[in-house]
């Protein structure tokens, strides 16, 4: 089960060596009186005497299966027995656990496993070396003599454990070592690997944030302001500190915090301030203003941002026949089921945190800078989170900061839990941008499509930063081919960025979330229009994209696209490449528009080498019903700067009854590099089965979430 915690602070990191440009990094841990506790001691691996292997995981676990795949990379590398491999949490720690493409430890865009990839692989193979060379030398045989097989080390008639030989091989300078043909596996790709959380998070043993876990650790709530622009004017925590069990009431830079010794006592706290809040300088946005807002802006002004591909203009011009459609998508909130929520405490001029961080990097710093510390006084312990959906990676850090504030007001008196309720989670104010799109299609006289023009009005996840990162932001519209031509021969993809007081975040599938869903709708219209397949209309246009192809090729078999569906029900199709990653999704519906259910859903997924089958298929099948909520349910409102919607009685999301009834898929064998399926797969769904529907006869999607009637 995986283990809050990370490294040892204590290896001698001068004793670390450089093994790549890439930043691999080898290290011995030092001597000592208990040697049972010696062993192999990496940054991303440690064997101990017992021949237990520990990966430690400098990707947050987030309910993706991220650590179960990581741990697989090295356990395959080693040959270990799976039942005696553990995964924990990495220690912030840079640059030992940096991202490779992002410059920062940190979890994100379905980059995980093909981050981590060459690493572990190394990681891996370099730790079996020494082992093999330690076992070599004690039985005086030569190093290809021995072979390793679930974590046992053989030669002849000799065996011995990966605990027998750690403490040795730990010693050993750290060796070139290669890593495993596939050919080779036995562990990666060809079995269905039991999640090494899965025990713990059926039984309820696994402990997250919000569960504590400290000695005397005392709860704190923040009262925070009702409207966006609104700041603290002046409290009375008079009645509040009069309550059993409230130790502080404090002001914070956000709002006011009080810090009690139970949940039950600190919400009764909160109740109790009497808080007056300055709203001259509120927000008076609202969501439908604002979208009408986003009309006007794409109707009157050029857009921040504008590629072509061809000649657009002159392919209207001459278009025998045009489509045209506009789709509005509302803010969503993330709401994880385990909320926000860390944990803090001093350690004289040390200062420690445990939490679910998806950016370790930007987390410390943001501390350190508020406790006036050095960046290695800030020790992050990272364990699994309840779920994040992008909102634990906030760039600015702004669920984390309120506990140094909080550490900093009480004098680091106390061990303090700093929670959000789930009404506390949704008014966050870090959403899903609300966006609008308009889409134009021309098609010939033998209605072949010639030409598209997608443009779209909205900010782009990493809008508060665009003053200081301006090439953030506008990747951050583009990113994971959210803008995706086809195989047009001319087309003009735009985008106009409003500038607004709603903060927004990152979000499972970051533009693709309503990128990808607007423009396979669209194209499903255009082959409509053009009184053409689906699918055969798709593939012309996918004519230089064999992967794309493939996946929409595949999914089509799997459903009998040949074969016409039974009576009362109608199909859709979707297919999209998102982080390197490709997949197609047929759904098949039956009912009518106003009472409709998902039967089927035939899904194809190309992720390069598949490192554990079962994950991808456990983040396709949640991805499915993420994006059918997104597409058919969640609706989050701004009304004057206000959160309207705070709790799933107001934000209904998908629930299990209404999940496809069944889900098939498929992955593609590749040669290709690993990439990432959390996001990808759920982009998807909710185009496929909007288009089933409108081929029923339903009014064209135009406001989401969508309600057919």
């Amino acid at each position: 089960m995986p283990r809050g915690g990370g490294i040892p602070s204590d290896i001698d990191r001068r004793s670390f060596v450089a093994l790549s440009a890439g930043g691999l990094m080898l290290g011995l841990a030092p001597a000592k009186a208990d040697t049972s506790a010696v062993g192999l001691v990496r940054p991303f691996l440690s064997i101990d005497g017992d021949g237990i292997v520990t990966v430690y995981a400098k990707h947050l676990d987030m309910g993706q299966g991220i650590w179960s795949g990581l741990a697989s990379i090295v356990a395959e590398e080693l040959d270990a027995d799976w039942d005696k491999v553990r995964v924990e949490g990495a220690p912030a720690r840079m640059p030992d656990y940096a991202h490779t493409m992002f410059g920062a430890q940190t979890t994100g865009g379905s980059t995980s496993i093909a981050n981590s990839w060459d690493q572990l692989r190394e990681a891996g193979a370099v730790a079996r070396r020494m082992l093999v060379q330690a076992a070599a030398s004690a039985w005086a045989v030569p190093v290809d003599s021995i072979a390793i097989d679930k974590g046992l080390l053989s030669s002849g008639d000799r065996q011995g454990s990966f605990g027998v030989f750690a403490a040795a091989a730990g010693r050993l300078p750290a060796p070139k070592a290669t890593p495993k043909p596939r050919s080779a596996y036995r562990l990666l790709g060809k079995q269905a690997l039991r999640q090494l959380d899965a025990a713990a998070k059926s039984t309820g043993a696994q402990r997250y944030a919000i569960d504590g876990g400290w000695p005397d650790l005392k709860v704190a709530l923040v009262a925070r302001a009702p409207r966006v622009g609104a700041r603290l004017q002046s409290f009375d925590g008079t009645a509040a500190s009069a309550l059993p069990g409230v130790r502080a009431v404090v002001a914070i830079p956000t709002g006011v915090a009080v810090v009690a010794d139970t949940t039950w006592q600190a919400m009764k706290a909160r109740k109790a301030l009497h808080i007056v809040w300055d709203e001259s300088a509120a927000s008076i946005t609202g969501s439908d203003p604002f979208m009408q807002g986003l009309a006007a802006m794409m109707a009157e002004r050029a857009p921040d941002h504008r590629q072509q591909r061809g000649d657009p203009d002159q392919a209207f011009a001459n278009a025998a026949q045009s489509v045209e459609a506009s789709f509005e998508f509302p803010y969503l909130a993330h709401a994880p089921m385990e909320p926000l929520c860390v944990m803090g405490r001093m350690e004289g001029a040390r200062c420690l945190l445990r939490g679910g961080f998806q950016s370790q990097t930007a987390n410390q710093a943001a501390v350190a800078k508020i406790l006036d510390l050095p960046i290695e006084s800030v020790a992050l312990d990272s364990i699994a989170a309840g779920g994040s959906f992008g909102r634990r990676a906030a760039s600015d850090s702004d669920w984390v900061v309120e506990i140094a504030h909080l550490l900093r007001a009480t004098g680091g008196r106390w061990a303090i839990k700093l929670m959000r309720t789930r009404e506390d989670d949704m008014a966050g104010l870090r959403y899903r941008p609300q966006v609008r799109h308009h889409l134009r299609g021309a098609l010939d006289a033998q209605g072949r499509p010639t030409a598209i023009a997608h443009h779209a009005a909205g900010e782009g996840v990493f809008a508060h930063l665009i003053d200081v990162l301006p090439d953030l932001h506008r990747s951050s519209v583009l990113l994971g081919n959210a803008f995706d031509l086809y195989g047009f021969a001319a087309g003009e993809l735009a985008w106009w960025r409003p500038k607004l007081d709603i903060p927004v975040e990152t979000f499972r599938g970051i533009s693709n979330n309503h990128m990808c869903v607007a423009k396979e709708i669209f194209v499903d219209r255009l082959a409509r229009a053009a009184g053409a397949d689906p699918v055969a209309f798709r593939l012309a246009l996918l004519q230089g994209d064999p992967r794309q192809a493939a996946v929409l090729a595949r999914a089509a078999e799997m459903i009998g696209w040949n074969t016409p569906p039974a009576d009362g029900r109608m199909r859709g199709v979707a297919v999209h490449k998102a982080d390197e990653s490709y997949v197609a999704q047929i759904v098949e519906v039956s009912g009518s528009p106003a009472d409709f259910r998902v039967e089927r859903v035939a899904c194809a997924v190309d992720v390069g080498f598949a490192v554990n089958p079962d994950i991808i298929r456990s983040q396709v099948e949640g991805g499915i019903g993420f994006a059918l909520s997104n597409s058919f349910h969640s609706a989050l409102t701004i009304d004057k700067g206000a959160v309207v919607e705070r709790n799933f009685d107001r934000y209904p999301v998908l629930r299990m009854d209404a999940m496809p009834r069944r889900i098939d898929i498929a992955i593609l064998d590749s040669a290709a590099a690993p990439t990432g399926i959390g996001e990808p797969g759920s982009v998807l769904a909710g185009a496929a089965v909007i288009n089933a529907l409108e081929r029923m006869g339903a009014p064209p999607a135009v406001r989401f979430p969508y309600h057919p009637v």
